[in-house]
């Protein structure tokens, strides 16, 4: 018993490059803080103590409690267990800080739950190989009939994903290359970039990423495959086919001259609480349009500005998450400071990472 509290109380230099990386930081970086070479920070990550005033400003500079370097590592996020949803090409150093960060939520967010009593997430029976777009299609159905959704337009995705068990948050200081992740563990996480608050790309970001979460659970993402994979679902998740083709036979998108009719096209937009380059991918999935006009559209949507704000977003409520904020705030002071305590972790650190949650506050006695 005695050789395991020694063994906890040892140094982990692995737990420096957890730190190091959940900040973003480079080997050089970090010996610019502490006036060494990068061969000296190495060292200190494969197992060299750090001096006390080392561990001060290490603990200063990657807001950490000296504790943190002495205390186990949750086991580190493989892979093939983080999902990516990005704009550009990812480099290997953003991949390793996002997926430290994503780690370092996990294992927050598994000590807050100790506290209550919340639905476990459990993947959708759904027995289809995934081999075809058509296959794609029959699973967004069928976790739509699993989960009771209908075939109607989803009014708020953000409260089905949670209901399901799925933590949402938004996460500040990812990489604008970065729209959203997701982290496929016990208890999945899906995480947005906080600068990006598009209200129809937020939607369509999550419905992605569930699709990831369902169809590419222990398989390595961002290739062109599983991108597409994950596209289609949130297309299909979104505007559910039989739906979608009843809506553009009432209003329909194209004239006669196949000239695309916009203000039916923003009606459909409305409706599906998507955006316009959705609805033209999904028309053309479907074979309302072919893919020369969608194109078209692209072409259009482009040349008028709006690859980042459409026509009516200010008229898409913007989903905001709940569940990971509500526990947080139902915990008291004591046991919050207690929870970060045990982690290691600073009020600091965890504010740069959830800036929309309120943390626990101690409870003012007015003194008369």
């Amino acid at each position: 018993m005695e050789n395991e509290i020694i063994n906890l109380n040892e140094y982990r230099g692995d737990k420096l490059r957890f730190a190091r990386m959940i900040k973003g930081y480079s080997l050089d970086d970090l010996g610019s803080i502490l006036g060494v070479t990068r061969q000296n920070i190495h060292k200190m990550e494969v197992g060299q103590e750090p001096k006390d005033n080392q561990l001060s400003l290490l603990s200063k500079y990657l807001e950490v409690k000296p504790s943190f370097f002495y205390s186990e590592r949750n086991t580190p996020v493989e892979e093939e267990q983080c999902h990516f949803r990005s704009v550009r090409s990812r480099t290997k150093t953003l991949t390793n800080t996002i997926m430290a960060r994503a780690e370092l939520l996990d294992s927050l967010i598994k000590d807050i739950e100790q506290h209550f009593d919340l639905p476990e997430f459990k993947l959708p029976e759904i027995i289809i190989d995934l081999n075809s777009l058509e296959d794609i299609e029959r699973i967004a159905e069928s976790l739509r009939r699993q989960w009771r959704l209908g075939n109607g337009p989803i009014a708020n995705i953000t409260i089905i994903v949670e209901n399901a068990g799925i933590i949402v948050t938004t996460m500040d200081g990812a990489d604008e290359r970065v729209d959203a992740f997701s982290l496929s563990r016990k208890r999945p996480i899906i995480i947005r970039n906080s600068a990006k608050n598009n209200p129809c790309r937020y939607r369509f970001d999550l419905a992605h990423e569930l699709g990831h979460l369902i169809m590419h659970n222990g398989i390595i993402t961002g290739c062109k495959k599983t991108e597409k994979e994950a596209n289609h679902f949130a297309s299909a998740f979104l505007m559910p086919r039989v739906n979608f083709l009843n809506a553009v036979n009432r209003f329909p998108i194209t004239k006669k001259n196949k000239y695309f009719n916009w203000p039916n096209l923003y009606k459909l937009k409305e409706y599906f609480k998507v955006s316009l380059k959705a609805i033209l991918y999904r028309a053309k999935t479907l074979g309302v349009i072919a893919e020369e006009q969608m194109r078209y559209g692209y072409i259009h949507i482009n040349k008028k500005g709006w690859t980042k704000k459409e026509p009516l977003d200010d008229k898409i409520p913007t989903e905001k998450p709940s569940l990971l904020i509500s526990l947080i705030a139902e915990l008291d002071f004591k046991t919050w400071k207690g929870l970060l305590s045990k982690l290691g972790l600073t009020d600091k650190l965890v504010h740069r990472l959830l800036p929309k949650v309120q943390f626990p506050q101690p409870n003012l006695r007015i003194v008369t």
